[in-house]
């Protein structure tokens, strides 16, 4: 069971390459892509071939072990140092969270919604991101929930981390209250 989608990395990463750029990191033998919003983390091997492709197209080579850049469009790719390059990755650490969320027919200002397994606390997530997780992963597995700003997969080596917008995002007071009366039911039932 793969976890990452070739073609919505793929878009994801020229997404980022034209908005603000992206970051690779060569690390022990896995590599790790993040941008604003997103982190996949994978062995080289498993890196699908086109994102593969993609980096090189951007970058004209694959990084050195331990190296890590950010490649921007219109711009020279620019190394960053090895410690703030682990400080950024560590920040998007996957750990087995006790609190999962699945995903429910329901989309707010755009977002995908997921919900807790076990509660209603409501997390949304940019679709351009979710497209990175394979499709039937997203909508019949479960994302460990992060300190409650990521939502993560993981399985088999192959890592995918989404930033999740909660109730606090919206600026609106009737944004706040249709996030909350989203929350008091359980998204997940269906009736009928």
């Amino acid at each position: 069971m793969a976890i990452i989608q070739e073609k919505g990395l793929v878009r994801a990463i020229k997404d980022a390459y034209r908005h603000g750029g992206y970051n690779v990191l060569n690390l022990d033998g896995d590599v790790v892509i993040y941008a604003e919003g997103w982190c996949v983390r994978c062995p080289w091997n498993k890196l699908p071939r086109k994102a593969l492709a993609t980096i090189v197209e951007h970058l004209g080579m694959i990084p050195e072990n331990g190296e890590a850049v950010n490649i921007e469009k219109d711009g020279q790719p620019q190394a960053i140092m090895a410690g703030v390059a682990t400080e950024e990755v560590a920040g998007w650490t996957f750990s087995p969270a006790a609190v999962g969320a699945s995903y429910v027919p329901v989309t707010f200002r755009g977002c995908q919604l997921f919900q807790e397994v076990n509660g209603r606390q409501a997390y949304g997530v940019d679709p351009t991101a979710l497209a990175i997780v394979e499709r039937t992963t997203a909508e019949m597995g479960t994302a460990g929930v992060s300190e409650g700003r990521t939502l993560g997969w993981s399985h088999d080596g192959e890592t995918v981390m989404l930033s999740a917008i909660r109730k606090t995002t919206w600026a609106w007071d009737w944004e706040k209250t249709v996030w909350e009366a989203l929350e008091s039911v359980d998204l997940h039932k269906r009736e009928g």
